[in-house]
């Protein structure tokens, strides 16, 4: 029986957005709700601006020789095609167009001006609107996840063209989330869980780390970037694995938003939505071109690679979601997989055995199966536990792992708290 990948990629669209959807539906203050509301128009722009640029950027790319062959295809016809790469530049560039349109949007306030004009209010009304604008520190935090992400952007694309070797790549985060660490004026102290408080005499509720925590940061956007990186070699996997990620901080940020929350928890929690909407909208139409294409399909002419410019790019704007939203926990327990991932794949990475430079599965060019071969990682893990299968069943049994994964994070926080930390 073949799978249909219209189908396959129409269940991933629903599961992710429901919780969402869910999640906005509860939102009972009018500005919040409008502002989020105004963040998806753009963000549902910047698809569509998407799904119009991929073509473009195609084209040039493959006029510059930025192609590669489908290697889980070779041997086939298909394998001999050649496919543009690093088109993770394109949602790149749009993402940031939509957060620079939505931050002016923001700073003048235009979801309330929406809500005026849904509400029928008065001319006398509107004049207490306009005036009301963003603050000068939501600016600068908005600023520096800005020039962050575009820095990672650059360097992801870099990557791609140069060609960097990979201890080379692990100092890319770090340098590229400069911005981000020289504006942060947020606290630098973490609560410390109950257990620990109760093993450790004299440790009070919260441990302020001081110098140390710009450390975790830089540790955390090293391994958000290159986690979604190392968890690839699959069509659809790394922005697939993305789509999930970011819309399980999406419906976690909605969720505290829909709570009684102090107000600079609830920054927090706007901020990283206003980065999630259009990072998920972008990403859901570059994986109409990424997704495993069906041969019947004309969308299988139009297939492309995404690069390290979209791994990089993807995974530097969920480290900066979590760390200036303040969840960095939440949002590792969302890497449940990319953790698992890397701790099975570092005696690859350390070189304590041989690393070929594509740890990818072996193709079956008879049957059109994908086989595990002896590398260290989740992707050849899947194919020895439930046995060889396509690339379409491969991606979305991994898909649907992330997706088990986050809803096992959701549940964990559900039952842990008030228990694990107060």
């Amino acid at each position: 029986m073949v799978s249909n990948p219209r189908r396959h990629l129409q269940i991933l669209v629903v599961g992710c957005a429901l919780p969402c959807l869910l999640a906005f539906a509860r939102i009972e203050d009018d500005r919040t709700w409008y502002s989020i509301a105004l963040s998806a128009v753009v963000s549902y722009a910047g698809l569509v601006a998407t799904k119009a640029l991929v073509p473009i950027v195609k084209a040039f790319n493959l006029r510059a020789g930025l192609s590669g062959l489908d290697i889980n295809k070779k041997g086939s016809p298909a394998g001999e095609k050649k496919i543009p790469e690093s088109l993770g530049l394109a949602s790149g560039v749009v993402f940031l167009v939509c957060i620079i349109l939505f931050q002016q949007l923001h700073y003048y306030d235009a979801a309330s001006f929406v809500r005026w004009l849904t509400h029928g209010g008065s001319w006398w009304e509107l004049k207490s609107v306009v005036v009301e604008q963003a603050s000068d520190a939501w600016l600068v935090d908005y600023n520096a996840a800005l020039a962050t992400i575009c820095f990672m952007l650059f360097l992801g694309f870099a990557d791609d063209v140069l060609d960097i070797p990979w201890r080379v790549k692990l100092a890319l985060p770090c340098v590229a989330s400069l911005p981000l660490i020289i504006a942060y004026a947020g606290g630098t102290g973490v609560v410390v869980p109950r257990p620990l408080r109760a093993l450790c005499f004299g440790l009070g509720p919260r441990l302020e780390l001081g110098p140390l925590y710009y450390i975790y940061m830089v540790a955390l956007v090293i391994f958000c970037a290159n986690s979604i990186n190392i968890l690839a070699g699959v069509n659809g996997l790394e922005v697939g694995q993305t789509v999930v990620i970011a819309s399980a901080v999406l419906s976690h940020n909605l969720m505290q938003l829909a709570g009684n929350i102090p107000d600079e928890v609830r920054d927090g929690h706007l901020f990283s939505a206003y980065l999630m909407l259009p990072l998920i909208t972008t990403s859901m139409g570059l994986l109409l071109f990424n997704w495993y294409p069906s041969q019947a399909r004309k969308a299988a002419m139009d297939f492309v690679f995404v690069g390290d410019t979209f791994t990089y790019f993807s995974g530097m704007t969920l480290a900066v979601a979590g760390i200036l939203g303040h969840f960095s926990e939440t949002l590792l327990m969302f890497f449940i997989p990319q953790i698992i991932n890397f701790v099975y794949s570092i005696p690859q990475l350390f070189k304590w055995v041989p690393c070929p430079r594509h740890r990818l599965p072996r193709y079956d060019t008879a049957t059109g199966l994908l086989h595990p071969t002896p590398n260290w990682n989740l992707v050849n893990a899947f194919l020895s536990i439930f046995g060889p299968c396509t690339e379409l069943v491969l991606c979305s049994r991994l898909l649907a792992f992330q997706g088990l994964c986050c809803g096992v994070a959701f549940w964990a926080r559900h039952v842990l708290a008030g228990v694990y930390k107060e």
